[in-house]
């Protein structure tokens, strides 16, 4: 038989499979509407059908016989539902044995369907998945409240259906995007590899370089130890311990005292606190507290409604002089600690040792 229904049927297949309905597990939603219909319509049997290309998937059904209740699925050569999926209207038989569109229906022998009333199933787009049908085990006739009120409660299982297939569009949507920023981070760390093979050849092509070209390549570092934390398991957040320890590693632990509570640090955040650690340390170990035998470094924040205070206090070190200009670790701490992340440094020359302190006002 050639239908409108025919010509539409991969439109309507593509439809169904995105909602994701198809063999999952029985629902309470669902299951709430089946028990509701055989009350209100005084039936013994109920079953929300969705009608897949060669059988009928039963999302709920209560009072079905065995061993289909259990299975959750017949043929369509056991199945009314399929007419209502290619008129798209309802379907109403009160004696299935007498009628001509079903009388030859194996669901008469085999279901006991000697009486069915169903109604569809429609999406928003148009397209009939399936439908909601209320069942007889013998002859009787269906009233217009009957039909009423099952195509009432079809349209209570399509708010259902409709608010698991946006659930599932969210889902998709949110899986490609963490994909994407996945192969974008993989991607950068890749890139920043390369400039640092890049800046080594440099420096033996022209030792000249060597000093200014290790520098260099200690921010790149700091830059993929970030990027590193935040590919880790695919996180979107980078606890700042964390990324404390990374830029810390290279150092004596005795020597070095840390202390804060938790605190999850969006990337982008992250990615600029490493690089300013990574400058702290590296000043310390050239020219401070770390550049002698006794020298100490204590690294400590707090955490109090959104805005985290961070402090670097250097001691027992070198007598501390502010430099003479401005260099990168100036400009980074005051163009971008400062103004990109829309906080505060504050660094304090003082001779006993370097202090600094970032404050930061975090989402919550």
């Amino acid at each position: 038989m050639t239908s409108d229904r025919d010509a539409s049927a991969p439109n309507r297949m593509t439809a169904l499979l995105q909602t994701e309905l198809l063999d999952s597990p029985p629902e309470p939603g669902f299951d709430r509407v089946t028990r509701l219909a055989t009350r209100l319509l005084a039936a013994p049997a109920s079953i929300i059908a969705l009608v897949d290309r060669d059988r009928q998937f039963f999302k709920s059904s209560f009072g079905l016989c065995e061993p289909w209740n259990s299975l959750r699925e017949t043929p369509l050569s056991h199945s009314f539902c399929q007419h209502v999926v290619t008129t798209a209207h309802p379907l109403i038989v009160s004696n299935a044995q007498q009628h001509p569109l079903v009388k030859d229906n194996l669901a008469i022998p085999v279901l006991g369907v000697h009486a069915y009333l169903g109604v569809p199933l429609k999406l928003p787009g148009g397209e009939v998945i399936g439908a909601l049908c209320a069942i007889d085990h013998e002859p009787r006739p269906w009233s217009d409240d009957d039909i009423a009120q099952l195509t009432e409660l079809s349209e209570i299982v399509m708010d259902e259906i409709a608010l698991r297939t946006e659930n599932a569009r969210r889902r998709a949507i949110e899986q490609h995007h963490r994909v994407l920023v996945h192969e974008l981070n993989h991607r950068v760390k890749n890139t920043l590899a390369l400039v640092d093979s890049v800046i080594a050849l440099s420096i033996r092509a022209d030792p000249a370089l060597t000093e200014f070209g290790e520098v260099l390549r200690g921010r790149i570092a700091a830059l993929t130890r970030s990027h590193a934390l935040a590919l880790d398991r695919g996180r979107e957040a980078i606890a700042l311990d964390e990324l404390v320890q990374a830029e810390l590693a290279p150092l004596q632990g005795d020597r070095v005292a840390v202390d804060g509570p938790p605190v999850q640090l969006a990337p982008g955040v992250a990615l600029y606190l490493s690089m300013g650690l990574h400058e702290l340390v590296t000043n310390a170990v050239k020219y401070g507290a770390l550049s002698n035998d006794a020298g100490r470094v204590a690294l400590s924040w707090t955490f109090d409604d959104g805005c985290l205070v961070l402090r670097w206090q250097e001691s027992d070190g070198p007598p501390v002089t502010p430099p003479a200009r401005n260099g990168f670790g100036s400009l980074l701490f005051e163009r971008i600690l400062g103004a990109a992340l829309k906080g505060q440094v504050t660094r304090d020359f003082a001779p006993d040792g370097l202090k600094v302190t970032f404050e930061l006002q975090l989402a919550l």
